[in-house]
């Protein structure tokens, strides 16, 4: 394979312009903002770069998709500055929207900010392809941009990692103090530079040859029949056990289960877009089949999406994932039927209506964000209400104690408007700003803590009902562990660290197993098990959450840390030296812990 001279990459860089120049602008302007934002370490001062930044960003599927639309259709080439205008116009009213001390602004503007890009690279893919009779011609563009952008990740990579090394050099070899932040200028200058022009100057100029020719690329076919269907089927065999096991114990089923659905369904309707080139051969009508009985399948486990995510929300209202999840099961809805009842089964009909979807969910009083935020006000005001502290819209003392589960629940709601919307929606109820004590405050609130005091309720920061919690502890260090009545010890754990093997000659332990609810030590003769006790680490785990729930990272003593267990004449201490444990609604389990086994057995 010959190389390209500098002369053929400066002409293909030079042709590259003169195709995308607004899309390189944008890049230009994005690589310039980033480059000041990283220099300035972040100010804390307020910055229109972000501004910059964020809409440029949008802007490259955007204007690249305008362009790609101009040149598949008939009309004269100028006719495409009308659309590129109108484009530019919606990017600049999003640009207002963004606020310029973005690092101290509620998450909702980032969460926006991912939710219209997604669109926008949707829109990319499909808009040049909107006649019909087109999905061969999308399916080879598809997996040819994505191709490209993966080699030109690759490229960057190695292109950052050889000019970073140069810069290594340099600070070691000839004492140039380089600071920490010229690397990630060095990799925004990169993908800048180099990955965006990489990308756009391999996007195809000849659309009649686009998908003619027979070849599919082996890769993807391996991907598409050995890889992916095994996924597929591991994804269906639990999934629909579990709803054998929801229909046999009556049971409501759990919102986690929600996450393997979407799983199922991606990694299904990813299998099935990649081998869809395929399914037109007599050897791959099986494809078409499989398409079918996919879909079929898909629709309980769409009804079971439902129901778990229904369980969440009528508890605690909806946020932005619980909406993000309706959505997808509403898509996923779509999709099926379009398929089971389409006679067409274009496959663009996949990214078109994802786009649609991420469009319309970002924006506008139906939007996961509007909707979000009040439900969660609306739930807030109901609490406040019942407990006789929001009186005719305005807070005024309790007149009695409030519940500890109101507590709770409004401690929870106050920290999800604070991370994500912030409290501007509540300052009428109060009467006075809830915003930062600052000359710089901008979109900074005071923290949910006091608004909590103002209030008056106990503020419960980790407790938070809804959502999955993880916290850690440890043992005090300064803690005497007392080895009275235990003949051997040995370090074992879960999670990470593994069971330590019983000592070399040791004539008592055989083996400890470690889980996430128990420790089992098992004693061994020839190959036998002659006993075995069983420790229950949940009234441990129950023991500890009651008492340090509300303290995130914190040192338990050491009666709080040990539980010990005695069953024909085997005795068995697990003394718990940390703990990561994550709560989801009613369900506190232990991702991992560190343990000391204390145990001993009569001759």
């Amino acid at each position: 394979m010959k190389l390209p001279s500098l002369a053929q990459l400066a002409a293909e860089y030079g042709r590259t312009i003169r195709r995308f120049p607004l899309v390189l602008v944008c890049a230009l302007l994005g690589t310039l903002a980033a480059l000041i934002l990283v220099d300035q370490e972040g100010s804390r001062e307020a910055s229109v770069l972000y501004n910059i930044l964020l809409t440029a960003i949008l802007a490259l599927p955007v204007m690249t998709a305008v362009k790609l639309a101009a040149e598949r259709s008939s009309a004269p080439a100028s006719s495409a500055w009308p659309a590129q205008a109108a484009a530019a116009a919606l990017l600049v009213v999003y640009a207002a929207t963004v606020p310029t001390d973005l690092p101290r602004a509620p998450l909702v503007h980032l969460l926006r900010f991912f939710a219209l890009g997604i669109g926008c690279t949707l829109l990319a893919s499909v808009w040049p392809f909107r006649q019909k009779g087109e999905d061969n011609r999308f399916w080879h563009f598809t997996s040819l941009v994505v191709f490209r952008i993966m080699l030109a990740g690759a490229f960057a990579l190695v292109l950052f990692a050889g000019l970073a090394l140069a810069l290594a050099a340099l600070d070691n070899l000839f004492g140039m103090a380089i600071p920490s932040k010229r690397y990630a200028e060095l990799w925004i200058l990169t993908l800048g530079l180099f990955a965006v022009p990489y990308v756009l100057a391999g996007l195809p100029e000849d659309w009649s040859a686009l998908g003619t020719g027979s070849d599919y690329p082996r890769p993807l076919k391996v991907l598409g029949q050995y890889v992916l269907p095994p996924l597929v089927a591991v994804y269906f065999v639990i999934l629909y056990a579990y709803i054998a096991k929801i229909i046999v114990t009556w049971s409501w089923p759990q919102g986690w289960v929600g996450r393997l659905i979407i799983g199922f369904s991606a990694t299904g309707i990813l299998a099935l877009s990649v081998l869809d080139p395929m399914r037109e051969r007599t050897e791959s009508l099986w494809i078409k089949r499989a398409s079918r009985w996919f879909y079929l399948i898909l629709l309980p486990l769409i009804v079971v999406l439902f129901l778990a995510l229904w369980r969440r929300i009528s508890e605690y209202g909806l946020t932005e994932g619980r909406y993000l999840g309706l959505a997808v099961g509403v898509w996923l809805a779509v999709i099926a039927a379009y398929f089971l009842l389409s006679r067409s089964k274009s496959i663009r009909m996949i990214p078109a209506s994802l786009c649609a979807f991420a469009f319309l969910i970002s924006v506008g009083p139906w939007g996961m964000f509007s909707v979000s935020e009040q439900s969660q006000i609306r739930r807030l005001r109901g609490m406040l209400t019942a407990d006789s502290i929001l009186v005719n819209g305005a807070v005024t003392k309790a007149p009695a104690p409030v519940p500890a589960d109101h507590e709770v629940q409004i401690s929870a709601i106050l920290i999800y408007l604070y991370e994500v919307h912030g409290f501007s929606a509540l300052e009428p109820w109060f009467g006075e700003t809830l915003r930062a004590d600052t000359e710089d405050a901008g979109n900074r609130f005071k923290g949910p803590e006091y608004v909590a005091e103002l209030l008056g309720i106990e503020f419960h920061p980790y407790d938070t009902p809804g959502r999955e919690q993880y916290f850690a502890v440890r043992i005090d260090p300064q803690t005497p562990i007392s080895v009275a009545g235990y003949d051997h010890m040995l370090r074992a754990g879960y999670g990470g660290r593994a069971a330590a093997p019983s000592p070399a000659g040791e004539p008592v332990a055989g083996a400890i197993e470690t889980a996430a609810d128990s420790v089992v030590v098992r004693f061994v003769l020839d190959s036998t098990t002659t006993d075995s006790v069983t420790v229950s680490l949940r009234p441990l785990i129950d023991r500890i959450v009651a008492a340090r729930a509300d303290a995130r990272g914190s040192e338990i003593s050491g009666e709080e840390a040990m539980i010990e267990n005695e069953t024909g004449g085997v005795k068995v201490k697990v003394v718990m030296l940390q703990a990561d444990i994550r709560r989801d609604d009613s369900i506190t389990v232990l991702n991992s812990y560190d343990a000391l086994i204390l145990y001993s057995r009569r001759k």
